[in-house]
């Protein structure tokens, strides 16, 4: 470290003196000598806590030299103390560039996850790097970072898995290149999230598009004959299609939107919906308005898709999308009795239970998705990474 003269002395009130500087320099070279971890560790975080006070604020002839033997210590110390030691650089707008980068590469994602999801000062080289050298911890903390131009992207897209991808597409900073984009394609036509994800997208180029929609028709084909057989299958699923695509008048749908917005407002994250006993006494008690908004919330179904389901004349797609959400055989029969009433004959009670109990709600759900998308909706999108682990495209 270089001597101080008094034109570079700091004031009274800077924190940071060359005396407490070059102590806590010199203990630390102490440290490394003795090679005693437990001080080397203490040693580490002491350094951390210095840092995060504003690493700009360090004389600026000693960062150099400081950076370089915080290298060396956090390459001494255990993994623990590298973790602590990451998660306080971290936020810093500001730091040791080389300290970051060593631990933004290290091989434990516990370190270096912290830096690379959120740390401001790694360039996008060495992003770059560490998406295809790293690991797949190492991708996802990358694909969260909250900005990612298309060079970063296009690393993480050939070298990630699908869960590399449904992350990137779940972030709204994510920036693709037409390469990145094929490269996702490929992903989709494992990773039925990335598919229904990629639809989404409106910067998603033309050309692509046939090809997520042949990849969610055969996706719902396979399903559905595996379960109905081949002529049961084609015939739902032209249904829906057509149900789900029929128009319904703006003065009936904003019956609904209140309850949707409430509704809305108060499920989020894994409740999606009310649970079925409560859906079940909504409809029964004439709720029909907060029964269908549910419905629609928690398949992830625009309102005036679900209303043409149960509008329909063939309620087909209407327990087609309550089995999606797994809901059992009693709500569905109090949603038919609402909207049939005594013109729901047991012929037409006998087909949809057998359609219920046929139907497995993954293959229900794959229905939906291909019936809705066309029209821009990837419905049960939340249980798509659930279905196929984001990583293969197979039945549920």
């Amino acid at each position: 470290m270089h001597d101080q003269t008094p034109g570079d002395r700091p004031g009274p009130q800077h924190p940071y003196s060359r005396a407490r500087l070059n102590d806590l320099v010199r203990r630390i070279e102490e440290a490394l000598r003795s090679g005693d971890t437990a001080l080397q560790s203490k040693l580490v975080l002491q350094s951390a806590e210095l840092l995060t006070k504003r690493w700009s604020r360090l004389p600026p002839p000693d960062k150099p030299a400081f950076d370089a033997l915080l290298v060396t210590l956090c390459g001494q110390i255990d993994t623990a103390a590298r973790r602590a030691f990451a998660e306080r650089l971290a936020p810093l707008r500001l730091g040791p560039p080389s300290t970051a980068q060593a631990l933004a590469r290290d091989a434990s994602v516990a370190v270096a996850a912290p830096l690379l999801a959120g740390c401001s000062c790694l360039g996008d080289d060495l992003l770059a790097d560490v998406a295809a050298s790293g690991g797949a911890g190492h991708r996802r903390a990358i694909a969260s970072r909250p900005s990612l131009p298309p060079p970063v992207t296009d690393r993480l897209v050939r070298h990630g898995d699908g869960r590399v991808a449904v992350r990137l597409l779940d972030n709204p900073g994510a920036r693709f290149s037409e390469s990145g984009f094929a490269g996702l394609i490929a992903h989709s036509e494992r990773a039925e999230a990335v598919t229904l994800r990629l639809a989404l997208r409106p910067d998603l180029p033309a050309p692509h598009w046939p090809t997520l929609l042949e990849l969610t028709w055969q996706r719902a084909t396979d399903a559905l004959e595996a379960d109905l057989g081949n002529d049961g299958a084609a015939r739902l699923l032209a249904q829906a299609t057509e149900t789900l695509a029929r128009p319904v008048a703006e003065d009936r749908v904003a019956r609904f939107r209140a309850s949707l917005d409430v509704i809305g407002s108060r499920l989020t994250g894994p409740h999606r919906g009310p649970n079925a006993s409560q859906l079940e006494r909504w409809i029964n008690l004439n709720r029909i308005e907060d029964g269908l908004a549910a419905i629609a919330h928690a398949a992830g179904l625009p309102l005036p898709m679900t209303v043409a389901a149960f509008d329909a004349p063939a309620p087909a797609t209407l327990a087609a999308i309550l089995r999606g959400l797994d809901h059992p055989w009693p709500v569905l029969k109090a949603l038919l009795v609402r909207r049939f009433g005594e013109t729901l004959s047991p012929a037409m009670v006998d087909e949809i239970w057998t359609l219920h109990r046929r139907l497995r709600p993954g293959t229900a759900r794959r229905l939906i998705r291909c019936a809705a998308m066309p029209m821009g909706c990837a419905a049960f999108l939340d249980e798509a990474e659930a279905d196929d682990g984001a990583s293969n495209g197979a039945g549920p």
